[in-house]
């Protein structure tokens, strides 16, 4: 999928668990776009490498950062520094006034960690190559829908989805 598509898709999803959790829902919009951002740029930055095939230069996705597990923890090292420098860089007496504030941030980078790889998993596994997934000691890809990296209908569908998420998330404003 598109890297823009991955934004939108898990923002929308981080948003709306966000807003289960926290009373502030845009709070939970700017750290999820946040962590959105910056983890899925990552993961697909270390997790791409440019290969010479068939006369010409080609992408192609690493085991590095492309399976569940290891897309978890990416994802997880990214939101535990924003979370930390969140806190210590720009200190705001909205998160240090109060105990129940400062847990719901710790709880929102907790969720927020674990899934963000996972999103950005779910969406490759329906492109062309997919993901990877260690059988009889190997990698091997595996994909449930063979969709282009940017076919129009696949991405226009993961991101109808994340908006739906983010407005189901600010709905109950």
């Amino acid at each position: 999928m598109l890297l823009r598509t991955h934004y939108v898709f898990s923002t929308g999803i981080l948003t709306f668990l966000g807003s289960l959790i926290t009373r502030d829902p845009f709070d939970a919009l700017v750290f999820a776009g946040i962590v959105s951002v910056l983890a899925n740029t990552l993961i697909d930055q270390l997790g791409h490498e440019i290969v010479w095939a068939e006369g010409r230069y080609l992408p192609r996705r690493t085991p590095l950062t492309h399976t569940w597990f290891r897309s978890i923890i990416w994802g997880f090292l990214v939101t535990v520094a924003v979370t930390l420098l969140a806190y210590f860089a720009l200190p705001s007496p909205h998160y240090h006034s109060s105990y129940f504030q400062l847990r719901e941030l710790f709880t929102l980078a907790v969720i927020y960690g674990v899934l963000v790889g996972p999103t950005h998993m779910l969406l490759d596994v329906f492109t062309e190559r997919g993901i990877y997934v260690k059988r009889n000691g190997r990698w091997v890809r595996y994909a449930l829908a063979h969709f282009r990296y940017n076919d129009p209908l696949a991405n226009g569908l993961a991101v109808l989805g994340g908006m739906a998420l983010l407005f189901t998330a600010f709905s109950a404003i």
